[in-house]
């Protein structure tokens, strides 16, 4: 993580020089904020992938089996349920996509 400027001393602590150094830390964490949420998306988008390629492997080989169909039905339901609102861009409609994702993968690893 890039090093967090340090405040000015207290003397030269003017409303100028303060300001100066909370604009700069904010840059900053606009330029984390791309990195980090870059690559968060980039890992949500591998584990769908994955998940994908799982369902096609199994769908191509043996077939499913009674609970593995089962299983399937249950991820349809909470993806069909599952209540976000795109435009609004909110953290907690990541969670949610996040927390889905993780859900499946706990069902397909039982495979």
């Amino acid at each position: 993580m890039p090093a967090v400027k340090k405040l000015p001393a207290q003397k030269s602590q003017t409303p100028k020089a303060l300001s100066a150094v909370a604009r700069q830390q904010l840059l900053l964490i606009d330029g984390l904020l791309d990195e980090v949420s870059r690559n968060y998306l980039a890992r949500l988008h591998r584990e769908v992938a994955e998940l994908i390629r799982v369902l096609e492997k199994k769908q191509g080989g043996i077939g499913f089996s009674k609970r593995e169909l089962k299983d399937v039905r249950e991820i349809l339901k909470k993806v069909a349920h599952l209540q976000i609102d795109p435009e609004r861009g909110r953290r907690k409609d990541l969670k949610r996509i996040d927390a889905l994702i993780g859900e499946v993968q706990s069902m397909i690893e039982k495979w």
